[in-house]
């Protein structure tokens, strides 16, 4: 059996972790987006997902995902299992279901830890971790937080996480990683409205 057609091992045997041409089928399937544009290129999943200005967002909140962006990655990963949300902020676990993880308690986080360590974090049972840090230092103050250390959270991540799980990064740079634990599988590029910053969505998959 292939890498893209291995099983997680924690996840029902009727789950079964999809190729990523059966994933952009997936996608077009459940959106049908005009203005998005995904191939699977050799080992590569490569796009670019326009946004536009739809915003959907249920709140006010600094740094919430964009228009339909939790729509579009749940229509990429249906076979995605248990989720944990990295970053999390005020995300709308309606649209994409999941724990979340944050720093601040009046969020009422899942865990309220720090995700360089993920301490207490049960990192083994999770399939798909979503993440979304401050890009910047100045959104970091934004946060009323420090910037975050990236290379210690993909370590943590990539140590933590069990074979087959995913990794999936939204930020303005493409994090390092220990390319013995972790395979870049798809780079997709976020653009929003007009004078909105240029994204790209990262995903990784632990070997």
């Amino acid at each position: 059996m292939s890498q893209q057609l291995s099983l997680f091992p924690e996840l029902p045997p009727s789950i079964k972790s999809l190729t990523w041409p059966e994933r952009i089928e997936s996608y077009k399937r459940k959106l049908g987006t005009p203005y998005s544009y995904l191939s699977f290129q050799g080992t590569w999943c490569i796009g670019t997902w326009f946004m536009g200005n739809s915003y959907e967002k249920s709140n006010k909140y600094y740094g919430g995902f964009q228009g339909n962006f939790l729509k579009r990655i749940d229509a990429l990963f249906p076979d995605r299992g248990k989720v944990l949300h990295l970053f999390a902020g005020q995300v709308d676990v309606s649209k994409f279901p999941g724990d979340t993880l944050d720093t601040r308690p009046e969020l009422q986080p899942t865990y309220c830890v720090d995700a360089e360590t993920c301490t207490g974090v049960p990192l083994d049972t999770y399939h798909l971790v979503l993440c979304d840090p401050p890009y910047s230092s100045n959104d970091a103050e934004r946060y009323g937080k420090s910037m975050v250390n990236r290379n210690k959270v993909m370590t943590t991540l990539s140590e933590g996480l069990p074979s087959g799980a995913y990794v999936v990064w939204l930020d303005q740079a493409y994090p390092m990683y220990k390319k013995i634990l972790l395979q870049p599988e798809a780079v997709i590029g976020i653009i929003g409205s007009t004078n909105h910053r240029f994204r790209v969505l990262t995903v990784f998959r632990k070997v």
